[in-house]
């Protein structure tokens, strides 16, 4: 099985929230209520400033209204702003307990739980770190980003030998690249 969220998750984050149910019903609760008071939704702005300080207005509310689960602001320890398992981009993650971390997680997740996707970091290509365990998807194709170039993750659960998953990238040009060939190594000294 494979846990999929916008960034990484902490053991302690899962437990504070319940378990994951209790992190998607905290921000189910969150998106489907208005926490942003008055919108100008139709656009009828005299200004560019005035746009920009509704944007900004809008993100100052809706960050203290979101729950403790998924905001924190940036580097905290939460779905939308952890980057332990995906900083540097393409590279070993630079958090010397990032390994531990993520394991510790999967476990409170759930027994069958191999692995975590997520995005909201920008990679260059689709890549896997800390064993196969953090999948970092998130490929920057829009060109606000990095303009790069789209790709899938693809998991056939228990699709290979003995009822392993089969994890793949499939690209644009019709490519069906196998996990173990996007997967980060650690530097080895012997």
């Amino acid at each position: 099985d494979s846990h999929v969220g916008e960034e990484g998750v902490e053991k302690k984050g899962i437990r504070y929230a319940n378990g994951i149910s209790g992190m998607n019903h905290e921000a189910r609760e969150w998106i489907s209520k208005s926490h942003h008071g008055p919108n100008n939704n139709w656009g009828e702005y005299n200004t560019v400033e005035e746009v920009i300080a509704a944007a900004q207005h809008r993100a100052k509310v809706a960050s203290k209204a979101m729950p403790d689960c998924l905001g924190g602001g940036i580097g905290a320890s939460s779905p939308v702003w952890m980057r332990d398992y995906s900083q540097p981009n393409d590279g070993v993650p630079k958090n010397p307990r990032a390994k531990d971390m993520i394991v510790e997680a999967l476990k409170e997740t759930g027994p069958d739980v191999q692995r975590m996707v997520m995005g909201h970091t920008p990679q260059y290509k689709i890549n896997s770190a800390l064993g196969g365990r953090a999948w970092r998807i998130d490929v920057g194709a829009s060109q606000g980003v990095m303009g790069g170039t789209p790709e899938v993750l693809e998991i056939i659960h228990m699709g290979g030998e003995n009822d392993e998953d089969i994890v793949s990238i499939l690209t644009v040009d019709g490519k069906r690249v196998p996990a173990k060939e996007r997967e980060t190594v650690e530097n080895v000294l012997f």
